[in-house]
C-alpha cells in the first residue's frame, strides 16, 4: 500500500469526445483534471475506472456483468491505496457504489464519497427502502463526503455533521484564458449551446426563442454542440429558420475545440430544465471565458451566477429567451460588464488552485499526513 496514494472511482477518460456535449462530458473533465492536478506532491491520484451505460437496448442484461466487473477491478486497485474517492452517480448506480463502501470499510480504507450533480437529495426521496437504505449506509460509512451544491451539502450536514464539505466544480488554471476579446464586435449576437440537445436541457426554445428575437429584427447566429436526441434532431430537420437566424449543429466536440467555440462566441445560452441539474462544467468555462450568460435558474446555477453577473431566463419559455437576446443587443455596454463580472466570479471562487488547494487539506487529514 502507498500511504500517499488516493484512488480515484470515476468513468474512463477514454471517452473523449464522444463524452463532452453527449451527456458525460462533465464527469470525464473533472476526472482527467483531478488526475492532472494529483499526479504529484505529497498526495498522489490513480484511476480506477468504471463503466457507464451505453444506451443499447442490452443495457439491462449487461447490468450485473459491469456490477461484477467494476466491483472486482476497483478491489484489485484498492490494496494499494491510503484512501478511495468515489464519485457518486447514484440512480442505478448505487448497487456499485453500494459495493464500492462495503469493500472499502472492508479493507479499512478511508472513503471519501463525492455526490455528484444537482439531483442527489430529489432521488434520495423518491428511492425505495432498500436503495435508500444502501445510501445512507455508504454515507453513514464515509469518513468524508462531498457536495457539489450548497443546498445538499447543509441537507447532508444535518445528518452526517462536519465530515460533509463544499467540492464545486472548477476551472484548470492551465484554461483559464488569460485576456477575453471584447463581446460584440459584430452587428450579428452569436449564441452558443453546449450540452446534450434534448428537451430537459431547453433546446426546443432556444431555437424558437432564437427565431422570436430574429422575427424582431435582431441578426442571430446559433451553435449547438452536443450530441441531439432524435426528437431534436427531427425538429430541426423539419425547421425553417426565419430570415436574421443562422443555426449551425456541431454535434459532440473534443475539450479544446469546445474551448475555441465559446471564445468565439458573444452569449452562452443555458435554459435548462434538466431533472438533476447541478453546477455545470460548460457554465464555468463559458463564464471564464467573459460569456455574457442567459440561463434558467435551475439546478445550482444561482449559486454560481446573480443578476449582476447574468441575465435569467423562464424555464419552458421562448419569449423570455428572445426578450433576453432583444435587451442584451440593446444594452451591449451592461451586457459586458455583467460577463466581467460572471469572469471575476471564477477567478475568485472556481479556480483550480483554490478548490484543489481544499481538496488537498481533505485528502491531508484523512491520509493523516504530518504537516
Amino acid at each position: 500500500m502507498t500511504r500517499n496514494s488516493i484512488i480515484l472511482c470515476g468513468p474512463s477518460t477514454e471517452l473523449g469526445a464522444e463524452g463532452y456535449g453527449g451527456g458525460k462530458g462533465g464527469y470525464v473533465r473533472n476526472v482527467t483534471a483531478l488526475l492532472a492536478h494529483f499526479s504529484s506532491g505529497d498526495v498522489q491520484m490513480t484511476l480506477s475506472p468504471y463503466s457507464t451505460r451505453r444506451y443499447t437496448r442490452w443495457w439491462r442484461v449487461l447490468l450485473p456483468f459491469r456490477l461484477i466487473a467494476d466491483l472486482w477491478v476497483y478491489a484489485r486497485n484498492i490494496r494499494r491505496a491510503g484512501a478511495v474517492h468515489v464519485m457518486m452517480t447514484y440512480g442505478i448506480a448505487i448497487y456499485r457504489e453500494f459495493g464500492m463502501s462495503v469493500i472499502a470499510t472492508a479493507f479499512r480504507r478511508p472513503l471519501i464519497l463525492d455526490v455528484r450533480g444537482g439531483g442527489f437529495l430529489l432521488w434520495l426521496e423518491s428511492a425505495g427502502w432498500l436503495l435508500r437504505a444502501m445510501a445512507h449506509w455508504s454515507l453513514r460509512h464515509a469518513d468524508v463526503i462531498l457536495g457539489q451544491g450548497a443546498a445538499v451539502v447543509g441537507n447532508l450536514k444535518l445528518r452526517y455533521g462536519n465530515k460533509v464539505h463544499y467540492f464545486p466544480n472548477f476551472i484548470q488554471s492551465a484554461y483559464l484564458p488569460s485576456n477575453v476579446r471584447p463581446r460584440f464586435a459584430e452587428r450579428e449576437l452569436s449564441v452558443i449551446f453546449v450540452g446534450y440537445c434534448y428537451a430537459g436541457k431547453g433546446v426546443f426554445e432556444l431555437v424558437e426563442g432564437c427565431g422570436r428575437a430574429a422575427r424582431k429584427g435582431l441578426s442571430v447566429r446559433l451553435t449547438l454542440v452536443g450530441a441531439e436526441s432524435r426528437e431534436f434532431a427531427a425538429h430541426l430537420d423539419a425547421y425553417a429558420p426565419p430570415a436574421g437566424l443562422r443555426i449551425a449543429r456541431c454535434g459532440t466536440l473534443e475539450f479544446d475545440a469546445v474551448q475555441s467555440m465559446l471564445a468565439a462566441h458573444d452569449i452562452f445560452c443555458f435554459p435548462t430544465r434538466h431533472v438533476g441539474e447541478g453546477h455545470p462544467n460548460v457554465i464555468t468555462e463559458a463564464m471564464a471565458h467573459a460569456l455574457v450568460i442567459a440561463a434558467t435558474r435551475h439546478g445550482f446555477i444561482t449559486e454560481l451566477l446573480d443578476d449582476t453577473s447574468a441575465y435569467f431566463v423562464e424555464s419552458e419559455s421562448a419569449d423570455t429567451i428572445a426578450d433576453a437576446l432583444v435587451h442584451i443587443d440593446t444594452h451591449r455596454d451592461e451586457a459586458q460588464r455583467k460577463a466581467d463580472n460572471a469572469r471575476s466570479t471564477v477567478q475568485e471562487r472556481f479556480l483550480e488552485t483554490r478548490v484543489l488547494g481544499q481538496l488537498r487539506e481533505v485528502y491531508r487529514r484523512v491520509l493523516r499526513l504530518e504537516n
